[in-house]
């Protein structure tokens, strides 16, 4: 079965790094993707990806926002934030949004692919930088 994935992130080498390293995992495909939040809502209700890779910060809508509507349109799709913002009070309001994910962009390297698998089994994973380079859950 092949996870459906929409990126959404209004820096277009931030999609384009995303979708090399999601593109080489068997199974997974990248069905399209969104440069701000009003796309991304176009884009979720015609395309209808199992997970949404979604940026925080962004123009026309933020993706907090995103996600509410995401989830008050029953759309079936997962979120993973991947947001340059490494804050608990940030994560708290992205899960409480209802997001499944979120990861820091400084850790996506590392994190991304374990965390769309994650969430992609309607899992919730979280992931934030420390100073010294560790994780916290």
């Amino acid at each position: 079965m092949t996870t459906r994935i929409l990126l959404v992130d209004d820096h277009p080498i931030v999609r384009e790094g995303l979708k090399t390293v999601l593109q080489r995992k068997p199974g997974w495909e990248v069905v399209g993707e969104a440069e701000n939040g009003v796309e991304a809502l176009e884009k979720a209700e015609s395309l209808h990806p199992d997970v949404i890779v979604l940026d925080i910060t962004m123009p026309r809508m933020n993706g907090l926002e995103v996600c509410r509507l995401l989830k008050q349109n029953s759309s079936g799709s997962e979120v993973l934030f991947v947001t340059q913002h490494d804050s608990p009070q940030m994560m708290r309001e992205a899960l409480g949004a209802g997001a499944k994910g979120y990861v820091v962009k400084s850790n996506a390297a590392r994190d991304l692919l374990e965390a769309i698998e994650v969430v992609s089994q309607h899992k919730v994973f979280t992931a934030m930088a420390r100073p010294d380079g560790t994780l916290k859950n």
